[in-house]
């Protein structure tokens, strides 16, 4: 019982960090009071949940012996890997929407599509490039540790 509750701990901590990560990022984007208190119970419940892993890992070390990180490193690797994934499909799903889009082309003397350079933003290109290397990365380990 033991043996799977600190694991289970760790992983929910991980899972409640991340909406800690999407409470900030719609605070900052609305600014709205009712963020900003979701924000702050989020915080006070990550704190006290990183407490109490702390006193299981003071009180009873032989929990954290017996902790194999290799267990939560192959499903964490792989929903990076997917997230990554499903950033890099709707960046593309995006560009692709914009290029149908009449705002984001011209007809040429020719009778061709011309491109306007807004079609692809600077952003989308600097998120697909910085997290290409993340991305092999974790799928490359995730895909080792599941097929071998």
């Amino acid at each position: 019982m033991k043996d799977a509750f600190f694991p289970g701990l760790v992983l929910f901590l991980q899972f409640s960090l991340f909406v800690n990560i999407q409470f900030i990022k719609s605070y900052i984007t609305t600014r709205k009071d009712e963020n900003y208190n979701r924000l702050i119970t989020i915080t006070v419940f990550n704190l006290l949940l990183g407490m109490v892993i702390l006193f299981i890992m003071m009180y009873s070390p032989d929990i954290v012996t017996k902790f194999r990180m290799q267990s939560m490193m192959v499903p964490e690797s792989g929903l990076i890997f997917l997230l990554l994934v499903f950033i890099k499909t709707r960046i593309a799903i995006g560009i692709i929407k914009r290029s149908k889009d009449p705002e984001f082309f011209d007809i040429s003397f020719f009778g061709k599509k011309v491109y306007k350079p807004g079609i692809v933003k600077k952003s989308e290109v600097a998120i697909y490039i910085f997290t290409m290397p993340f991305t092999l990365i974790t799928g490359a380990y995730f895909l080792a540790n599941v097929f071998v």
